[in-house]
């Protein structure tokens, strides 16, 4: 593994730990500082921890690498997206291409019919090695189980990316941007009806790999809030926020790099209908 870049943690952490090309850093994503809601009386709870919200302290560019917060995730549900071009491009010297019924990159594909779980993200790369600070965007798919299923994972560093199809750009923003867009129209709403059909229909179900939603609500770890208590989610500093809508000091909160995470506002919205 000569290629640096974010890759699952061989210490067990279940995050990202930065590979520099030679050795394993500290470098660990994501760790965003806990957001502050601007009209939300109530502050909320980590899945897996409960706690009172307090700011987080500053960590140095060079000691943590900052998530980037993106909106994608659940814009779907609001006004129909455009079709989107086909996109063919080359990332990291193999061939990408995406369009209404299948992604493949090198020598995987999957259509997006077979696809189970979702998961991306924007995060910043630490410096260090000769290498410069800079940014990658993350986009992944595959089939269950999250480990050891059939998945296609496309990473897409600054400058990295030729070409995009007709219509498209080099930029590799967009070309991630792109792939997010054709996920939204192509696989998030198909997952948010089975999953939201599921809880309806009785069962309690595993989202994000750190959430169970059921007919009575949601819970983490050591946290459980019941339907009425919940009045939504947003995707903000890398996490998926479940916020309440009582006056409590706890939050609810999912890494948004963890499976189907980005689809938790559509599906609480869902269920709640």
């Amino acid at each position: 593994m000569s290629q640096a870049g974010w890759y699952p943690d061989p210490y067990g952490s279940g995050s990202l730990r930065w590979w520099d090309g030679q050795s394993w850093t500290q470098h660990m994503n994501p760790q965003p500082p806990i957001p502050q809601p601007q009209q939300q009386p109530a502050q909320q709870q980590p899945a897996v921890q409960q706690q009172p919200v307090q700011p987080a302290p500053q960590q140095p560019a060079h000691q943590q690498p900052q998530q980037y917060q993106q909106p994608y995730g659940h814009g779907w549900t609001q006004q129909p997206q455009p079709s989107t071009p086909p996109v063919d491009a080359t990332v990291r010297g193999l061939h990408l291409h995406a369009d209404e019924l299948v992604i493949s990159y090198g020598n995987t594909s999957l259509a997006w019919t077979h696809v189970e779980w979702i998961a991306y993200w924007a995060a910043s790369v630490p410096g260090g090695h000769g290498q410069r600070p800079g940014t990658q965007w993350i986009f992944q798919v595959g089939r269950n189980p999250f480990h050891g299923g059939p998945r296609v994972e496309v990473v897409i560093d600054s400058g990295t990316a030729t070409g995009g199809g007709a219509g498209g750009s080099s930029d590799p923003e967009r070309l991630w941007q792109r792939l997010v867009e054709l996920c939204h129209r192509n696989v998030e709403q198909r997952l948010v009806a089975e999953l939201a059909g599921s809880v309806r229909a009785g069962e309690s179900i595993d989202v994000a790999q750190g959430l169970t939603v059921h007919p009575g609500g949601v819970r983490g770890n050591r946290v459980s809030l019941s339907w009425s208590a919940i009045s939504g989610a947003v995707l903000e500093n890398g996490r998926v926020w479940i916020q309440q809508s009582s006056g409590s000091a706890s939050v609810l909160y999912v890494p948004q790099q963890n499976p189907n995470a980005v689809l938790i506002p559509a599906l609480l919205a869902a269920v709640k209908r």
